[in-house]
């Protein structure tokens, strides 16, 4: 059985606060982290219940969002994770640096979706409550 991601978007405010607040503030959910809600505005739907992804992020993942040091979006919406990364430079070696940043936030996103009984299937590119990739190999039980 798999459940479906609950759609969420978390964007960096660093670069425009006050036009992020202005557009978002209704549905903004807020967490423990001072760090994290001083660096990301996360928001849900008006339908979706904010406090459902408020539980979802864990202190762990919260401090390390916080350790990426370039303005970043990421969240979860039409059953898909999605991750951006704003480049300062078109460089391969921060092309490398975004990939590596994108892979563990996938990681560490996918590790509290287990954690709180959202995804209930073997883990695989499909972790966000998506089918297999068609002609993938069966992945291994555990």
């Amino acid at each position: 059985m798999t459940s479906v991601v609950p759609r969420f978007d978390v964007e960096s405010i660093e670069a425009r606060p006050d036009e992020q607040l202005r557009k978002h503030t209704a549905r903004r959910v807020e967490f423990e982290s001072i760090e994290f809600n001083r660096r990301f505005l996360a928001t849900v739907p008006s339908d979706h219940d904010p406090i459902a992804l408020r539980e979802l992020f864990g202190p762990g993942f919260l401090s390390w969002a916080t350790t990426i040091d370039r303005e970043v979006d990421f969240g979860a919406s039409d059953r898909q994770l999605w991750f951006m990364w704003r480049l300062r430079e078109r460089t391969g070696e921060e092309l490398e640096i975004a990939l590596r940043n994108a892979a563990e936030l996938f990681r560490r996103v996918r590790r509290e979706l287990v954690e709180a009984n959202v995804v209930t299937h073997p883990p695989g590119p499909w972790s966000a409550g998506m089918e297999p990739f068609p002609g993938s190999p069966p992945q291994p039980a555990g």
